[in-house]
């Protein structure tokens, strides 16, 4: 069978940790994303109670055509700081919110976890509630700029349960060349610190992105 130009589709993953910019290789036409925020800090405990358990990041899954060559911006948001414990018990921090950027147009984005509430003196500390859902954002029209988005999934991570930290969920999507990835294992709230113990920090989010399947 006769090579037929223009046929053959790049396959492919990245897989990032850390917020850095990236080129769409060459052949690549549409990617799909999966992003996941960072979760957020535990709250510290109290002289005789438990701090909060941080909510985790959420998760958004994505498709975008794009053109080869142009540059994207991959911010992976880190996990929120834990409280400090003791006499003076402090809530943790938010976690960062990831997402896909071109130039200053934000194309996907995940939200962040909210943090454990610190204890007092007579009760454990709240935990963090759910992330914040996140779509695509506008600014990108089909046809007019190298990339735009074509459809997208986001859901909430969940809130902190008592002293334990809140998970980002779960979402159904196949990963060329990533499949062994456990995107579960980032964006998780960080637990509410022990009596007189700090909270824990959030985990930070992660962006898996792949084409050519």
């Amino acid at each position: 069978m006769a090579f037929v130009p223009g046929s053959f589709t790049a396959r492919g993953s990245v897989i990032f940790t850390s917020s850095q910019n990236w080129v769409v290789p060459a052949g690549v036409h549409k990617i799909k994303a999966l992003i996941v925020g960072g979760g957020g800090g535990g709250g510290g405990g109290s002289s005789a109670y438990v701090g909060g358990g941080g909510g985790a990041g959420g998760t958004t899954y994505a498709e975008i055509m794009v053109t080869p060559g142009t540059e994207l911006s991959i911010n992976v948001g880190g996990g929120g700081a834990g409280g400090t414990g003791g006499a003076s018990p402090t809530a943790g921090a938010y976690g960062g919110g990831s997402l896909i950027k071109w130039g200053n147009v934000q194309i996907a984005v995940a939200g962040c976890g909210a943090p454990g509430g610190a204890a007092t003196s007579s009760a454990n500390g709240s935990a963090g509630g759910s992330s914040t859902i996140y779509d695509l954002m506008q600014g990108a029209q089909p046809g007019s700029t190298p990339v735009f988005p074509i459809s997208a999934y986001a859901l909430q991570g969940a809130g902190g349960s008592g002293q334990n930290g809140g998970l980002p969920p779960a979402i159904n999507a196949e990963f060329a060349g990533a499949a062994n990835v456990n995107y579960q294992a980032y964006g998780t709230g960080g637990a509410g610190g022990g009596v007189n113990s700090n909270g824990s920090p959030g985990f930070p989010g992660i962006v898996i992105i792949w084409w050519g399947d």
